[in-house]
């Protein structure tokens, strides 16, 4: 019975350590990390409501999503030559654009 009990110790402690070796030698796929939005959502990142979007990784890396944003004209209005030298002006859409002596020298003199 003494035989017995040391041989099944024995097995026991074979099987466990063979167990881990053969987990030790099992290769880990390497994990990938997104590096743009486009690569987050493809991962299963969450995507954020926002704008622009964000995704989050589970590990916490944020990507923004890229918006081509509209280029619009000149919001200012060109009041060069009208004679009087807009120095100070409002900074709305429609406001006369700001003039300088080197922007405007018909208007503004040193």
């Amino acid at each position: 019975m003494k035989h017995f009990r040391n041989a099944l110790v024995v097995l026991t402690c074979a099987t466990s350590l063979s167990f881990g070796c053969v987990g030790e030698a099992t290769p880990r796929p390497e994990l990938s990390h997104p590096k743009s939005f486009k690569e987050c959502v493809a991962a299963g990142g969450a995507v954020l409501k926002s704008y622009p979007a964000q995704c989050v990784t589970s590990d916490g890396m944020r990507f923004v999503e890229d918006v081509e944003r509209p280029r619009a004209g000149r919001a200012c209005r060109d009041l060069c030559g009208n004679g009087t030298c807009e120095e100070v002006v409002c900074m709305a859409v429609g406001c006369p654009c700001a003039e300088s002596w080197a922007s405007c020298p018909a208007d503004c003199k040193e």
